[in-house]
């Protein structure tokens, strides 16, 4: 990093006294000065972090928030077992009869806390692509709303905020 802080200030200052022309420019500087000159971002996940570093694609995770036991049901947090809880994790919503694991991520900024996804669903009836807009409640996420074909169901969120 030092080497390359170095190398950039010295292009600066030779390009500053207008000899730039005269000296030859060490290969290392042009790449260096592009890295320099593009934004980083900090990976959202470990996951994302490690495709990152191995220069794949990073791989869509659901935010924390969203992360989580939820149930249809109004009693069904109550229950030990529930046919109607769910989990959420990074890459998949588990259900009781099918995962679904999620292949692309939107939040939807000018609709609050709220997310389009992609999901490929597998389960007893057949493999689907979805799409859904999950939207949490706004008081410290403890109810979930998701929408899918113009119609929209609440869960509630099982395990403690």
């Amino acid at each position: 990093m030092k080497k390359t802080a170095a190398l950039i200030a010295l292009t600066a200052l030779l390009a500053a006294c207008g000899s730039q022309a005269d000296a030859p420019t060490p290969e290392v500087a042009e790449p260096a000065l592009e890295a320099a000159a593009q934004p980083q971002a900090d990976p959202v996940s470990a996951a994302e972090e490690a495709a990152a570093r191995a220069g794949e694609p990073a791989q869509a995770v659901f935010p924390v928030g969203y992360r989580g036991e939820w149930d249809y049901s109004d009693d069904g947090c109550a229950r030990q077992e529930s046919g109607t809880r769910f989990v959420i994790t990074a890459t998949e919503i588990k259900g009781y009869e099918d995962t679904s694991r999620l292949v692309a991520l939107e939040p939807l900024k000018d609709q609050g806390e709220a997310i389009r996804v992609v999901l490929e669903n597998q389960s007893s009836e057949g493999d689907q692509t979805m799409v859904q807009i999950l939207r949490l409640s706004p008081v410290a996420g403890v109810s979930l709303r998701i929408e899918q074909d113009g119609k929209t169901v609440r869960a509630s969120r099982c395990d403690p905020v």
